[in-house]
């Protein structure tokens, strides 16, 4: 009998996890422009964690295929992200990746700071930088978030 309420919760579970939106729907499934999808999380992060300074331009290129290693990139100097997002990607992944890039945004405003940033990923990796760990900490807490507040928009 318990086996089988054991087989019965973990059924259960599973159903909700299929269930769960974010989980499963893909950049081919916008009812928008992958580049409005993109406009939308970035003025959601302008207006609730880091006004653009009026000197500091955020740009930000799409490209519409994978990168061999990256999902996204900051480039400190230019202030441009780049995206690399394809139409099986889940929405809750580009949304990551945008949250992750616009972490390094807020990190990183000056050529002292990009500097700052290149030696320390010398010296410990990309795994164990304080600004990576910190991206993907910001990404992980506010995607569903930033997925919720767009999901009737967008599909």
């Amino acid at each position: 009998m318990v086996e089988l309420g054991f087989g019965l919760y973990f059924l259960v579970l599973f159903l909700m996890y299929l269930a769960l939106p974010q989980r499963w729907v893909r950049m081919k499934n916008l009812r928008i422009t992958q580049k409005k999808m993109v406009d939308d999380v970035l003025l959601w992060c302008h207006q609730n964690y880091f006004p653009t300074p009026k000197n500091h331009k955020l740009q930000y290129k799409i490209h519409y295929y994978q990168h061999k290693k990256f999902d996204g990139l900051y480039c400190g100097i230019s202030k441009t992200i780049t995206l690399y997002i394809t139409p099986e990607k889940r929405v809750i992944d580009v949304i990551d990746t945008i949250l992750h890039e616009y972490q390094h945004y807020m990190d990183i405003q000056n050529k002292k700071q990009v500097n700052l940033y290149s030696e320390v990923l010398t010296q410990v990796g990309y795994d164990k930088h304080p600004m990576e760990i910190s991206a993907r900490k910001f990404a992980k807490k506010h995607r569903v978030k930033c997925f919720e507040n767009f999901q009737r928009k967008w599909f």
